[in-house]
């Protein structure tokens, strides 16, 4: 409910500027027409669509305001299409009123006169409601260029009904996954446990884990052990970035952890995976079954565990996802 309030409240307030700025008389027979660009997926896109729609039929519709979704793509190809559009490139599109985006999207637009200074809509008191931190990424050269709306951080999804299983048959317990050093020694104990199950049969024990990005392990972890990932520019090959390679080698090439060209909750919903980092919003893929590849089905338990940390290291995690951006 705060949720929805939330983004009825913003978009009022985003209409409110449009009509002051353009001197429209809003009203039903009248109305405005706000063109919004997002990137929300799946349950997201549903979410986002039940909102729009529950604007439109409500405060919209007596006002004369009507919110029209004209693009969904990924981020990149939002992206993408706000470059085309400032460019002026043949085929694009015109720029919407609001988009979803990350500040290089609004720098973009900044650079080009073409955004909206949302800091000048709010109080100080109304703004101090929010994180600190969110407020602060969306800044830029002072403005508030992007207003947070859908933020996250990253976790370690485990499928539990699984791994008591596991753990019933080895002893390994959930306190060795704060760590990576123990996630990678639980990955190769399960692979050859699975692999004992199928007597017989070679190699054919499963991974325990996978991440959605090793590139956010490998940022995230620098930084646990007070090290820089980027130094000039260019990566950092110092001995934590081996001491971070050296912990996972052993696990992957022993088969114990999956690396895979997607989203880890693919590998959890079949139960080819026991565990995965990933962002938080990514619960809303993870369900109460899974489906083997034999097609059968099997109720699970997945509970969320704090974002692992390299042993001596810092307890940090990566703040995830972006905002509105009005143009």
């Amino acid at each position: 409910m705060k949720r929805k309030k939330s983004f009825i409240i913003f978009l009022s307030l985003i209409l409110l500027l449009t009509k002051c700025g353009n001197n429209y008389l809003l009203n039903s027979s009248n109305p405005v027409i706000i063109t919004l660009w997002h990137n929300y997926g799946g349950p997201m896109e549903k979410s986002m669509d039940a909102l729009v729609n529950e604007f439109n039929n409500t405060v919209g519709k007596k006002q004369g305001i009507i919110v029209n979704i004209t693009s969904v793509s990924s981020s990149s190809a939002l992206y993408d299409k706000i470059l085309a559009s400032i460019e002026e490139i043949p085929g694009s599109s015109e720029l919407p009123n609001i988009t979803t985006g990350y500040p290089k999207s609004a720098l973009i637009l900044l650079n080009n006169n073409k955004l909206v200074d949302l800091k000048e809509y709010f109080s100080k008191e109304e703004l101090k409601k929010y994180l600190p931190s969110f407020i602060e990424e969306g800044m830029i050269s002072g403005k508030l260029a992007v207003f947070p709306t859908a933020k996250s951080t990253e976790v370690l999804f485990l499928n539990k009904t699984l791994f008591q299983r596991f753990s019933d048959a080895t002893g390994t317990t959930i306190d060795s996954l704060y760590t990576f050093e123990g996630i990678s020694e639980a990955a190769v104990k399960y692979y050859e446990w699975t692999d004992s199950q199928t007597p017989g049969i070679a190699n054919d024990g499963k991974p325990f884990f996978s991440s959605d990005s090793w590139f956010n392990i490998f940022q995230t972890g620098m930084n646990q052990l007070g090290d820089s990932f980027i130094v000039n520019e260019n990566i950092n090959y110092s001995d934590n970035y081996k001491r971070i390679w050296d912990t996972f080698y052993e696990a992957v090439k022993k088969g114990g952890i999956a690396l895979y060209n997607g989203y880890s909750s693919d590998l959890a919903k079949t139960g080819d995976i026991v565990c995965s980092t990933g962002s938080s919003a990514g619960i809303t893929y993870y369900g109460d079954t899974i489906t083997y590849k034999d097609n059968t089905k099997g109720n699970v338990e997945f509970e969320i565990l704090p974002y692992p940390v390299f042993k001596g290291g810092k307890k940090v995690a990566l703040q995830r996802g972006g905002g509105m951006i009005v143009i």
